[in-house]
């Protein structure tokens, strides 16, 4: 299960900057019509969106390039352009998603009175469009500068970016633009696949014939050859290039061969492309006869963490448990009454000791006195009205002190009784020395079921993907389908796909099925944090275990360093019981009971849980006291509340969670009550935009916002995003 977690502060790197200055010089040069403007504008709107330094470096290569080229035209409308946005913007006009839209609609008056026909503008302004749109993805990668946010669409986008660049040098020489074209398509090929190249190659095509209509033969010795990885597009370097090679053999048939001239412009890539580095990421595997030390030091593992837990539980008992003293009461009377009184020598301090007066205090605040009690202390006592006063007073504060201090000692009972859930550790370890029998247990399970199996393999890719290979006697694909193939989900609780059923030879007599299990989703999390203090009161904790993975957010009670050491403590033991087999219900409680006994309901946290179990593709969600989360999905947002009261507040918690099932794009929310009470509000009204977002974009827009309308609170925003792992 995959996790990307990015909370680092941005650095500026002025190769980007640089690099933007030159493209624009370079792509100058591309022109259809003899304007630049269809590859110029879409850099402008990237540079404008990157910050003031890629603008200023854009702008100074644009005035340069005109003043150099006397291109008044060009250096015109980007300056109506730049006042047209920051006019929009300063009347807060400005919407991201329409601003291709404004200025390629700009551009239409300036190309009629430059006298071009409705073809000529139509083919122009929908050049332009479509290139604003196809750079508006590598915005992302100058921004965060982080390989993080690189998917497909994104690195597609930068192929034609650069293609793009290499084309612009046509008027300059063609033979040496098509080999480094050619060259560049070819490694795109090979790490990537023709499947997600060929729409690239297909748009550079049309591109080179807007710009040079001659170039009709270079564009077809270019698409043709790299049409035949759709049939075969092997890994192995020689091989790719033997293809490649032997593809041009259909060229003559086609176009007007120049052998000499194709010769040079097809040999040299594949030279370039030989002599390149190979980037081939390759798995490590363990050796076989290491298997064995591996599965020790998981048990070991499982052992320390097991006894750190213990002494976490230990260090939080160090502090010493409040006791009710008897003499502390009677001092509170003597104070009160007999302190001042002439008489305290013959009833404290005489040669016969304590007088009955002073015995009496002691009694009464054990117990209600007696009728001679009461007529003794009327008889000999100077002040008996003030003496039975402060002793109904006091007597009162002793029976409660005592009622809180058995309350405490019965919790304390409660939490050694809860220890014994750690029993549940030496489950899990059987559990997992139990796993080697699985492939027994789906067989049985299945015979239980009247299924003929003759034989039954779990093969394991990796640790969360395998197959099954099952062979079975008369059974037919609808049944496989409809039968077998829920049963085994229900099972396992897991998802099963057919890749093949296919019946073996008559002697044999029976079907082979072939079912694969593979992880649909995966997940990317972001976070921000905000501390009123030197220090935020708010911790989060991610981890994975097994098929889960958690992601926890806990608030302390106030701000600063006790907060955060309570929040803390919180997810240090949750972490550490949960990883120690115990089951989460039990978890809770016990963490409940811990906080219970060590604050005595003094200090308490909240608790946001989200359970992410990517086999099944479920989600689980608990919170105690916890702000509002968020689900943005399908364009709608639900809010998640919390049905309980924070941990260690009271001595049971009711445990109520949200159950759903994950869909690809699921955009998740985890909030502290730091954000402020327009939250919501601010999700609603900037919804669309967000959704087009990365969850590092999102997550430093949402904290932007948040912190201009914060209260005086410390304050966390995560934001978890469901993708498709293809």
């Amino acid at each position: 299960m995959d996790l990307v977690i990015v909370n680092k502060q941005k650095h500026v790197h002025y190769i980007l900057p640089i690099i933007i200055f030159f493209s624009t010089i370079i792509l100058s040069y591309a022109k259809i019509q003899e304007t630049a403007l269809p590859f110029l504008l879409p850099l402008f709107i990237v540079s404008f969106y990157s910050g003031y330094l890629y603008l200023i470096c854009f702008l100074t290569a644009i005035i340069g390039i005109s003043i150099i080229n006397q291109d008044t035209f060009t250096i015109v409308v980007i300056i109506t352009l730049l006042l047209t946005i920051y006019l929009l913007n300063f009347t807060h006009l400005l919407r991201t998603k329409y601003i291709s839209f404004i200025m390629t609609a700009i551009l239409i008056p300036f190309f009629y009175a430059n006298h071009y026909n409705i073809l000529q503008t139509t083919v122009l302004v929908m050049l332009t469009l479509f290139n604003c749109y196809l750079d508006q993805e590598i915005i992302p990668l100058i921004i965060h500068q982080n390989k993080n946010v690189l998917n497909i669409k994104r690195l597609q986008a930068l192929i034609v970016v650069v293609c793009t660049l290499f084309i612009s040098f046509i008027p300059f020489n063609t033979t040496y633009t098509m080999i480094f074209l050619r060259y560049f398509l070819l490694i795109s090929i090979y790490y990537l696949s023709i499947e997600k190249v060929m729409p690239i190659i297909l748009y550079l095509s049309i591109l080179l014939m807007l710009i040079a209509p001659s170039l009709k033969d270079d564009v077809l010795s270019l698409i043709l050859p790299m049409s035949f990885f759709f049939m075969i597009q092997p890994k192995n370097k020689y091989l790719f290039m033997s293809i490649f090679l032997l593809s041009h053999i259909t060229l003559p048939f086609f176009i007007n061969y120049n052998y000499f001239y194709y010769a040079f412009v097809i040999l040299v890539p594949v030279f370039l492309f030989m002599i390149s580095p190979q980037f081939k990421n390759k798995k490590i595997k363990i050796n076989p006869e290491f298997i064995e030390i591996s599965y020790q030091e998981q048990l070991k593992s499982k052992a320390d963490a097991f006894a750190s837990l213990f002494h976490q539980l230990t260090e939080v008992f160090k502090e010493e448990n409040q006791e009710t003293h008897l003499s502390e009461y009677v001092g509170y009377v003597y104070e009160d009454v007999c302190h001042h009184c002439s008489s305290k020598k013959y009833c404290f301090y005489s040669q016969e000791g304590m007088s009955r007066l002073g015995k009496l205090i002691s009694k009464g605040i054990q117990k209600d006195l007696e009728v001679d009690d009461y007529n003794y202390i009327y008889q000999h006592c100077l002040k008996p009205d003030d003496y039975l006063k402060s002793l109904k007073n006091h007597q009162k504060g002793y029976f409660k002190m005592l009622k809180v201090n058995h309350a405490h000692d019965h919790l304390k009972k409660d939490l050694f009784q809860e220890f014994s859930i750690m029993g549940h550790v030496f489950q899990n370890f059987s559990k997992k020395i139990d796993e080697q029998d699985n492939e027994k247990k789906i067989l049985e399970h299945l015979k239980a079921y009247h299924f003929e199996v003759y034989y039954l393999k779990k093969i394991k890719k990796d640790y969360e993907n395998y197959m099954l290979e099952i062979g079975i006697e008369d059974i037919d694909e609808k049944t496989v389908t409809e039968e077998l193939i829920p049963i085994l989900e229900n099972y396992l609780n897991e998802s099963l796909d057919l890749v093949s059923i296919k019946k073996q030879h008559l002697q044999i007599g029976y079907t082979s099925i072939l079912l694969k299990h593979e992880l649909k989703y995966t997940l990317q999390l972001a976070k921000k944090q905000y501390a009123l203090d030197q220090q935020c009161g708010d911790s989060i904790l991610t981890f994975g275990l097994d098929e889960h993975h958690y992601v926890a957010l806990s608030d302390g009670m106030g701000q600063g360093y006790i907060a955060y050491k309570e929040s803390k403590l919180t997810l240090d033991v949750l972490s550490q019981l949960l990883k120690n087999g115990i089951q989460l219900r039990d978890t809770l409680n016990t963490l409940n009971t811990l906080l219970k006994i060590k604050n005595q309901g003094d200090m308490y946290t909240t608790l946001d849980l989200f359970d992410f179990n990517l086999m099944n593709s479920r989600l689980k969600v608990i919170k105690y006291g916890a702000y509002e989360s968020y689900l943005i999905r399908n364009h709608q947002i639900d809010v998640l509340h919390s049905h309980s009261l924070p941990v260690g507040m009271a001595s049971t918690m009711k445990m109520v969670s949200y159950d759903m099932k994950i869909k690809e794009n699921d955009i998740l929310i985890l909030t502290s009550d730091g954000v402020g009470e327009h939250f919501f509000d601010l999700l609603k009204k900037y919804q669309e935009e967000i959704e087009k977002m990365s969850v590092y974009e999102i997550v430093s827009f949402l904290f932007q916002k948040s912190f201009q309308k914060k209260d005086l609170d410390d304050m966390s925003i995560i934001v978890i995003k469901v993708v498709n792992r293809n």
